[in-house]
């Protein structure tokens, strides 16, 4: 079946994280990184204080090995999509 995308956060999304283990942490800063952003809302993920935009403390992440990366998704978007891809925790 194929499922139709109606909602704009996933209309570039291209299946990339389906299936996948995702794991709910805090986020904490490094020297080189203070933020990451959800793949499908763009929501800032960050533990600094930012009252000018809305942030999330902690997010839903999915570590892949082969391309030595970390995809990121807020509370949100993981609950809105779970289903939908498959995504698990």
């Amino acid at each position: 079946m194929v499922k139709k995308n109606d909602d704009w956060r996933i209309l570039a999304y291209k299946g990339y994280m389906d299936g996948q283990k995702f794991e709910k942490i805090d986020f904490v800063s490094s020297d080189k990184n203070d933020h990451e952003h959800c793949e499908f809302c763009y929501t800032k993920i960050t533990d600094l204080e930012n009252l000018s935009e809305k942030v999330e403390k902690s997010g839903y992440v999915y570590k892949d090995l082969e391309k030595n990366r970390s995809h990121w998704l807020c509370q949100e978007c993981f609950n809105d999509f779970k289903e939908r891809f498959n995504f698990k925790s």
